[in-house]
């Protein structure tokens, strides 16, 4: 099932993930200044994955 790695893919946002301390690095901000935007980035991406996670179980059902 998509539950794993759906749920595993929300985990990136956190603020203490290699990528995203990397991110605020070179762009030379702090994560106060950019974690209101990575975290509507990674809650909208989250969103989009459930809502087609469900659109799709709902039109082909689990397997």
């Amino acid at each position: 099932m998509a539950k794993g790695p759906t749920a595993a893919g929300t985990l990136d946002i956190l603020p203490h993930n290699g990528a995203v301390v990397t991110l605020l690095a070179i762009c030379g901000t702090k994560h106060r200044e950019s974690y209101f935007d990575i975290a509507m980035v990674g809650i909208a991406g989250a969103i989009i994955a459930l809502i087609a996670v469900i659109v799709l179980g709902t039109v082909f059902g689990s397997f």
